[in-house]
């Protein structure tokens, strides 16, 4: 077989080890359970007045930038969110005030409307610490700071029929993978295993 088609078939089935090993550095699941106003290892929390569940916001795998949740007004009145009540306690124990989805960065420092949802609504969002929020060349977030054990929040300012209220909501990281250091592992094995078709496919194997 000429050469020139073993190296495309070890070149293919290079690219086919290292997505294989991307996606398997990706594959560690973290832990996290909420632990206040009630415990959950489903993250999700219901009363008379809302329904909340929640999803740590990823970073592009090497950490956490925020915290996604779905909330649904089981009330007869509408309910606001009120942002710029709303706040994250972080890893470090620095309170920030938040934004959220659809505001972009550079505004995210400026008073923010609220959200309503009418009764019986669904609102699915996240919120970003605004700590977390820099401009070098552009915009962009850095992780929170956590490791396993790590306890932070976040606080929803909820307007409805007048009156203001608020759920605190307290998260720990149970378990963290050391993502950078296992994608590293994983990529220097799938960069091997490449290495290693290639050679064969040039020894016609």
């Amino acid at each position: 077989m000429p050469k020139a088609v073993l190296m495309r078939r070890a070149a293919v089935l290079g690219v086919v080890v290292l997505v294989a090993t991307v996606a398997s550095a990706t594959a560690f699941a973290d832990t996290f359970r909420l632990l206040q106003p009630v415990e959950s290892n489903a993250l999700s929390y219901a009363d008379a007045r809302i329904a909340i569940s929640f999803k740590m916001l990823s970073q592009q795998g090497i950490g956490y930038e925020g915290i996604a949740f779905t909330i649904t007004n089981k009330s007869s009145s509408a309910i606001a969110i009120d942002w710029n009540r709303s706040s994250m306690t972080l890893p470090d124990s620095q309170t920030s005030n938040v934004t959220h989805q659809g505001i972009k960065f550079i505004s995210a420092g400026n008073t923010l409307p609220p959200t309503t949802i009418p009764p019986g609504g669904k609102l699915s969002d996240f919120v970003i610490p605004t700590l977390s929020i820099h401009y070098l060349d552009g915009w962009y977030t850095s992780p929170m700071n956590m490791k396993a054990g790590s306890q932070f929040g976040v606080y929803l300012a909820l307007d409805s029929a007048g009156a203001s209220s608020g759920y605190n909501f307290l998260f720990e990281a149970v378990e963290l993978r050391a993502t950078l250091e296992k994608a590293t592992h994983w990529l220097v094995l799938g960069g091997v295993a490449v290495l290693v078709l290639i050679v064969l496919a040039i020894l016609g194997y």
